[in-house]
């Protein structure tokens, strides 16, 4: 029955998510203890997200008001979760009672370690949205030196591009091993579990910085590449755009203390031209040579057919499963808890679906049984859920060659607009080259 409920978490999160782009699976021991200790910023969404990509069961924690909910402490029982309290949310404070209960907690992930078993623990103790890592907490140190074996320690970072939305993407990130500390302290072991998650995570002061090297990296990311990872390989795009924001986090920090007038004057530019583009639907690369016109011409019809073929299979799915869709984010956004936490956003939109999704084919396979007979009831069982799934995967398709379309547009019907706009992006770049020399020469610089 277990494996049943991984094989439903590790479909629901591929089909909540676009892409989940995997990074560093090398560092996974295939056998033997291992302890993951992973960055917590969307709610019970983030351990499903480590099920969908390992191969080997795991055993993780969460916390113990979730066992409060009648179904959902079926399925975390079922899971092999770990209860733990968490001090300062839903409770008082930690009692001594609370204490004895996350005593007994690690007792068992310990257990499990023994065995040489898999264990996930988010150290920061609790889901957020902050735009970066919370104090780290001891429990996973505590965890670890309660197993008599030695675990490999491996820190796991999830970085989404919008948590909340169906269809974003999300990287997980597997970093190396942690080295043991020289003391072998529970603070020893803190500390250095601290570092490692914040060399596989994004982190910064504010979630406007965030916001500007988004935009730098759209802008610039491509040289940041070729520069300073050049020769790097076996890493996918979001796996590289997370190393250059890293690096651009730093290099911002750095140049604001030797030369913050041309830093504030860049940053302002930068986010002035990113939410021009987003408003006219264009982006950086939009100023590139555009293909040749065969190319364009090939790919026109090519999309076109896609479009043209999957049309009927798109109108029913989307007349199907409109109304459970647009249900999901109304109820996900309407419970209380949802407007000052975020970060359980995706987690409300996943419950409500793995509810109203299956009630409403129900009810129409019930209506095509009415109308037509049981034999037409069973073929949109079938039929309903794959043109679903078509749709989505069509509308995806259609939204990407639109988008491309707009973009060729704009070149044929504003040549002056377009031409004023790329010759700011290539002084923008120009100017991120003259930054970049300078950062190159400091200390802060990881390539040096």
């Amino acid at each position: 029955m277990r494996s049943v409920l991984v094989r439903l978490v590790r479909f629901l999160v591929g089909l909540f998510y676009r892409r989940i782009e995997i990074a560093g699976k090398e560092h996974v021991p295939r056998e033997g203890p291992v302890l993951f200790v992973a960055n917590h910023n969307n709610g019970l969404v983030d351990p499903m997200i480590v099920l969908y990509s390992l191969s080997r069961p795991i055993v993780f924690v969460a916390k113990s008001t979730l066992w409060k909910i009648p179904v959902l402490r079926s399925l975390l029982d079922l899971l092999g979760c770990v209860p733990v309290v968490r001090k300062g949310e839903g409770e008082p404070g930690i009692s001594l009672k609370g204490e004895e209960r996350n005593s007994a907690a690690f007792e068992r992930l310990a257990a499990v370690l023994q065995r040489d078993g898999a264990v996930l623990i988010f150290p920061e103790g609790r889901s957020h949205s902050d735009p970066r890592l919370s104090e780290i907490r001891t429990g996973a140190a505590r965890v670890l030196l309660l197993s008599r074996k030695s675990p490999v320690v491996v820190p796991v970072g999830l970085w989404f591009s919008q948590k909340e939305i169906f269809r974003s993407d999300v990287l997980v990130k597997f970093g190396a091993t942690v080295s043991p500390p020289a003391a072998g302290t529970v603070e020893a072991w803190t500390e250095a579990m601290g570092a490692a998650l914040a060399s596989v995570t994004l982190n910064a002061d504010d979630w406007k910085d965030h916001e500007i090297v988004a935009a730098v990296d759209a802008l610039y990311g491509k040289k940041i590449g070729r520069d300073f990872f050049e020769g790097e390989e076996g890493e996918g795009q979001l796996g590289k755009s997370l190393r250059i924001r890293q690096l651009l986090v730093s290099a911002q920090a750095s140049l604001e203390k030797t030369n913050p007038g041309e830093v504030a004057s860049l940053v302002r530019r930068v986010r002035a031209m990113d939410h021009l583009l987003r408003r006219i639907s264009l982006s950086f690369s939009s100023f590139d040579d555009p293909p040749p016109a065969s190319t364009i011409l090939w790919h026109t019809l090519k999309a076109l057919a896609v479009i043209a073929l999957g049309f009927p299979v798109a109108v029913l799915g989307v007349t199907a499963w409109w109304a459970p869709y647009r249900l999901c984010g109304i109820v996900a956004n309407r419970i209380p808890a949802s407007a000052k936490e975020r970060d359980q956003v995706a987690l409300y939109k996943l419950l409500a679906g793995l509810v109203l999704f299956p009630v409403f084919l129900v009810f129409e396979c019930a209506a095509v049984w009415l109308a037509a007979g049981p034999l037409w009831a069973v073929l949109a069982a079938v039929a309903l859920p794959f043109a679903g799934i078509s749709s989505l995967l069509l509308l995806e398709y259609a939204t990407w060659r639109e988008g491309q379309a707009r973009e060729l547009l704009a070149l044929v019907l504003a040549p002056g607009a377009i031409a004023r706009l790329k010759a700011e992006r290539d002084a923008l770049v120009a100017e991120c080259d003259r930054l970049a020399g300078v950062f190159t020469g400091t200390a802060d610089n990881p390539a040096r």
